[in-house]
Formats: C-alpha cells, structure tokens, sequence
C-alpha cells in the first residue's frame, strides 16, 4: 500500500442524481481513505448539469477545476487524480484539460478503466462470477453516440467477451451498438430459458440501469427481451474486482510520477 505525505487524491466520477448511487460513491470514498489514510481526498464531478440538480437540493460537490484550485489554496502541491471513468472519452478530456490548466501543481492521473488490452483482460475476469449458467448475458455499457471513435475500446470489449462467452452480448444505451442486434440476440435466448440477466458496466445504477435497462416502459432493455425472469447484478462501483482494478491504476500512476513514494 502506498503511504504518502502533503498529498491530496481527487476521485472524480461524471456524477449522479440518484440517492442509491451516491451512496456508491460513498462507499468508494471510504475504501480510498482506508487505502490511502495520509491523503487529503476528495470528490468532484465533470458533469454541470448533475453539479447543480445536486446544488438545488442543497448538496454541494464541485467540479475538477474548482477542487485543484482548493488544493492548491491548502498548500497540497501533489495531487493524484483517480478517473472512475470507463472508458478514455470525453469526459476524460475533460480531467486532461483541468490538469494542465494547474502547472502549478505537481499532478498524475491515472487511466480510465478500459485502456489497455491487459485492461480488457482484466475487467472480463473481473465480471465472470456475474454470468449465471445457460442464461442470455447483456453487458450494458454507456457508449457515446456523438463521438464514435470513444466507443473503441468498448467494440475491443465486445469482441472478446462475446468471442469467449457466446451466450454474452454487449450492448449500449447510446450510439450504436458494438456487436449485432444484442437484444435481438438475447430475446431469441430467452425464449429457450425463459430468462435473461443485465450487468452494467456503469459505476452506479443511475437512470440509465432504472429506467434504460430495468425500466416498466416497452422501451426497456428489459421489455425489449420480454424474458419470464429478469435479473440484474449490482453496479461496477460495488464490485470489488473493479475497485481493485482502478485502484491498480491509481498505483501506477503515483509509482511513475512521484517517484515511487511507499
């Protein structure tokens, strides 16, 4: 475990509005303050529009240029930044941009969560205990509708798991799909087994894992494959696996930029 000194961690997420989600990202926070007892940490967001739904019900969580701007102010001159990011899209340029824009500061960052092949590796190991036997698997991911070349590492994703794990489908809640027709795909499954299990690969079960996947509406990933049964795992945030996997990251980054301090 790294120890360390006069140093802060910024844990950054997009956000969320949701009650149970944010309770997720408390429970991250304190595994970090475990982890790392010696660091001054704190949380900020990329996402505006969540920042002030959570200002208007009194919540106050800023964004990354404000909390480097604070650490800066209490004297914390190293800072690491930990993206609870999936992939390396837009929001990640946005933590970028908010870092160089502090040279005064000495600050790693480290990479989102699907970055690398040995990431890929990794993260499939990570989600095997949740595929149930004999029943339809849909992997839910964001995915970016706007700007397709972020959805590279999620199509990378995709075909290795599928390739290994056939009755596993990849699908996404925005832009188009990694694989071919993956509801389709799993509603034709369900009609076998009568039954079909959702993993998001989401941080938090937000609106998109309520409402997009587990919804009532007929739009619903869920009535899309209109399966007897429908279960879904927990969010990636309360998978231990993952957590362990962004916190390796966040190792590596401090190991590489402030010399390996233990």
């Amino acid at each position: 475990m790294t120890t360390t000194t006069n140093q802060a961690l910024a844990l950054v997420f997009f956000g969320t509005t949701a009650d149970a989600g944010l309770k997720v990202y408390d429970w991250i926070e304190a595994q970090m303050a475990a982890r790392y007892p010696q660091m001054t940490i704190k949380r900020a967001f990329t996402s505006q529009m969540v920042i002030r739904r959570l200002q208007e019900r009194g919540i106050a969580v800023p964004n990354l240029p404000e909390l480097l701007a604070d650490f800066k102010q209490q004297g914390l001159s190293r800072v690491a930044v930990l993206p609870f990011l999936i992939v390396p899209g837009q929001e990640f340029g946005k933590i970028t941009a908010a870092i160089a824009a502090e040279p005064e500061l000495q600050t790693v960052c480290a990479t989102p969560l699907l970055t690398t092949e040995q990431d890929l590796e990794a993260v499939i190991s990570a989600l095997e205990s949740e595929i149930p036997v004999g029943i339809p698997t849909v992997i839910g991911c964001h995915g970016n509708e706007q700007h397709d070349q972020f959805n590279h590492e999620i199509r990378q994703f995709a075909a290795l798991i599928e390739a290994r794990n056939p009755q596993v489908m990849v699908a996404t809640v925005e832009g188009d799909n990694p694989g071919t027709a993956p509801l389709d795909r799993a509603r034709e499954m369900a009609q076998t087994c009568g039954a079909v299990h959702f993993i998001p690969l989401m941080l938090v079960a937000g609106d998109h894992v309520m409402n997009d996947i587990m919804g009532d509406e007929e739009d619903s990933w869920k009535s899309q494959v209109g399966a007897g049964v429908t279960t879904c795992s927990g969010p990636a945030g309360m998978n231990e696996q993952i957590l362990a996997l962004y916190g390796q990251h966040l190792e590596n980054a401090i190991s590489g930029g402030f010399g390996g301090t233990r």
